[in-house]
């Protein structure tokens, strides 16, 4: 966990330095410390000198190797339905990142959702748990750091499949599917480390993976170039290729679902905290969506009154009378634009896929 700790502190370093080459170059010694700290850590697990811990349930992982967002939570997401389709009690092991603090709560794992009722809210559980068990309510749901306690606490109340969210390196406990999700666009950022680039491990750490998912997938010449650089590292790995899009758009103060194309005809706002706001860019203008200004805050941004009204004046300020966030955004934020003069929506996605059915290709274990 403290490794973790460790990426996300030289992953704000990397935001707030990203556009200055020179500030940059001098962090790259930076990266060369990283490097010999992952490696170290991975070599210990290898040497058995750290614990690997196996658990009796089987055990998916879905991680990537960048702190930029790659898609990781819509594709949880999907394992998790597909499993429960499937007749498996499943659990999602998230970290909860950015979760409150309040009473040391952060320190303390906790069920976000026994597979019947949501027993929290976003912000003691962290905004992709709660967001999880929203979408999935069959599913069981548990944050916190030590993932450990998390898997032994979902086998305790009858999970018999766990999906480990975002733990490409959570090497600490052994699992029987490895997924790794890549942006098709920029999966190796700029190829830097951390704090000199996004990368948490470098682009050979691809063979770990049992399978690879290419996200924001589509139909280019850029596509045949990542697939190079990806079997550069593993030729045999099933790749599979994942796209999403707007498929409604849901009323946050107001009670109503209406299709993108309903609003296309108007000017909007648009504002996100998420890791890859560019992908969010993307979504709302392949939706047709006429976004007059996107205002972008920190990933996992914790959203205070003082920002709703920042968005809301801006929109006035535009004669604009339609706000659109995430999913991931709206669950933090409901409460407070309740009773706003303007109208604020949250996107709802629709996950498709290169292949008829993935994961009968990403989870062959499972489907033995």
């Amino acid at each position: 966990m403290y490794f973790k700790k460790l990426q996300n502190e030289l992953f704000l370093i990397y935001k707030k330095i990203k556009h200055n080459f020179f500030i940059r170059f001098l962090l790259s010694a930076g990266s060369i410390f990283y490097f010999l700290a992952y490696k170290t850590r991975l070599l210990f697990y290898k040497l058995s000198l750290l614990k690997t811990w196996k658990v009796s349930s089987i055990v998916i992982s879905v991680g990537n190797i960048t702190c930029g967002g790659t898609g990781k939570t819509p594709l949880t997401i999907e394992i998790a339905k597909y499993l429960i389709n499937k007749g498996f009690k499943a659990a999602v092991l998230s970290r909860g990142y950015k979760r409150s603090n309040t009473d040391n709560k952060s320190k303390r794992n906790i069920l976000v959702s026994d597979g019947e009722d949501i027993l929290t809210d976003s912000e003691q559980s962290g905004d992709e748990a709660y967001l999880i068990a929203k979408n999935v309510p069959k599913a069981i749901v548990l944050s916190g750091k030590d993932r450990i306690q998390s898997a032994q606490s979902a086998i305790k109340l009858g999970a018999n499949i766990l999906i480990l969210d975002d733990g490409f390196q959570y090497v600490k406990l052994h699992r029987d599917e490895n997924i790794l999700i890549l942006d098709e666009e920029n999966p190796y950022d700029n190829g830097y480390l951390l704090p000199a680039g996004e990368l948490r491990e470098l682009p050979d750490s691809i063979k770990r993976a049992t399978a690879i998912v290419l996200s924001n997938s589509k139909d280019t010449a850029l596509k045949t170039q990542t697939l190079n650089k990806i079997k550069k590292y593993t030729a045999d790995k099933p790749i599979i290729e994942m796209s999403y899009r707007i498929k409604h758009l849901k009323g946050m103060n107001i009670v109503k679902t209406i299709n993108p194309d309903e609003m296309k005809d108007k000017k909007i706002i648009a504002y996100s905290g998420i890791g890859n706001p560019k992908s969010f860019s993307n979504s709302l203008s392949k939706a047709g969506l006429n976004v007059i200004e996107h205002i972008i805050f920190p990933d996992h941004h914790n959203y205070e009154f003082e920002d709703i009204s920042k968005i809301i004046n801006i929109a006035k300020k535009n004669n604009i009378e339609n706000i659109v966030t995430t999913e991931k955004d709206a669950v933090k934020i409901e409460y407070l634009c309740e009773g706003a003069s303007v109208t604020f929506w949250h996107s709802i996605l629709e996950v498709t896929w290169s292949t008829g059915d993935p994961f009968e290709k990403i989870l062959s274990k499972v489907n033995q």
